[in-house]
C-alpha cells in the first residue's frame, strides 16, 4: 500500500507528476506504492524504507478506527511528510541491534506494530489522517477518501471502482456525505485549482488549458462561464487589476 521513508541523516528530492518535494535530516514520508516517484540523494544520506502491503493492526482496532470518523478534511498531498520524533528514530535504530533477527519476519511484524503504536500516541488524529491519507479506504472515512483520491481518477466511474463500490451506491454514499452530485462536486474541485492558479500568477490561458485537459478554448471558456461566473480571459484581467 505505501512506503515510508525515514530520513535519519541527509537530505532527498522526491519527484513526481504533480511537483518536488526536498525532505532533510529527521522527517519521514509517505509514499503510495501504486505510483512512481523519483528520489534522489542530494548528499551522503542515510534513510530507512518500511514496505508496508497489509494495513498495520494495533490490537483489536487498527490506526484508522473508529477515531477517523470525526478527523476534519486533510489537505491533499502526494507526499505527506512528518517530523522524525526521537522515540521513532530510537525504535529504528535498536531494529539493527541484531543482525540474528535481521530475516525474522515475526521479529520485523512486532516492529511495526510498536512503530504504528508510537505514532498514535505521538500524532494527532489530523496528523495522522494527512500523513496517512494514500491508506485510508472509504470504510474508514468516505469524505477522506474521496478528497484525497479524486485527482487521480479520470470521472466518476473511476473513483467508484478505487473506492471498490458499485457506481449506484458510491453515488448514494457521496450525496448522503457531500449533498451533491459527484461530477457536478469534481467539475467543482477542478473549477477551484484553475481559480487559485490564476489567483497565484499563472496568466496563459494555454497553459491552463494544457494543465488541465481542455482541447478547444471554447470549451475551457464554457466552463469557466459555468463554474466561476467568468470567462479565462476576464479572470486573469481581474487578477492584473488587484
Amino acid at each position: 500500500m505505501v512506503r515510508i521513508l525515514f530520513v535519519r541523516t541527509g537530505t532527498l528530492l522526491v519527484s513526481q507528476p504533480q511537483g518536488t518535494k526536498f525532505f532533510t535530516s529527521k522527517q519521514c514520508a509517505c509514499l503510495a506504492r501504486s505510483e512512481e516517484y523519483v528520489v534522489t540523494a542530494h548528499e551522503q544520506s542515510e534513510v530507512i524504507i518500511l514496505s508496508l502491503e497489509p494495513r498495520a493492526e494495533i490490537c483489536e482496532p487498527d490506526i484508522f478506527g473508529l477515531q477517523v470518523a470525526g478527523y476534519p478534511d486533510v489537505p491533499t498531498d502526494a507526499v505527506p511528510t512528518l517530523a522524525l520524533h526521537p522515540a521513532v528514530e530510537r525504535l529504528l535504530s535498536d531494529m539493527f541491534d541484531f543482525p540474528a533477527l535481521a530475516q525474522c519476519e515475526r521479529f520485523h511484524r512486532l516492529k511495526v506494530s510498536e512503530l504504528f503504536m508510537l505514532f498514535r500516541v505521538l500524532h494527532t488524529p489530523s496528523e495522522l489522517a494527512y500523513f496517512f491519507q494514500r491508506m485510508i479506504q472509504p470504510q474508514d472515512n468516505f469524505r477522506a477518501f474521496v478528497c484525497n483520491n479524486y485527482e487521480r481518477a479520470q470521472g466518476v466511474t473511476d473513483l467508484a471502482s478505487l473506492a471498490g463500490m458499485s457506481l449506484s451506491v458510491f453515488k448514494r454514499r457521496f450525496a448522503e456525505h457531500f449533498n451533491d452530485s459527484v461530477y457536478h462536486w469534481m467539475m467543482r474541485q477542478k473549477a477551484l485549482k484553475i481559480y487559485a492558479d490564476i489567483r497565484d500568477g499563472e496568466d496563459s490561458t494555454k497553459a491552463l488549458m494544457e494543465k488541465y485537459k481542455f482541447r478547444h478554448y471554447t470549451q475551457f471558456s464554457r466552463f469557466c462561464k459555468n463554474y466561476l461566473q467568468a470567462t479565462p480571459a476576464q479572470l486573469i484581467a481581474e487578477m492584473k487589476r488587484r
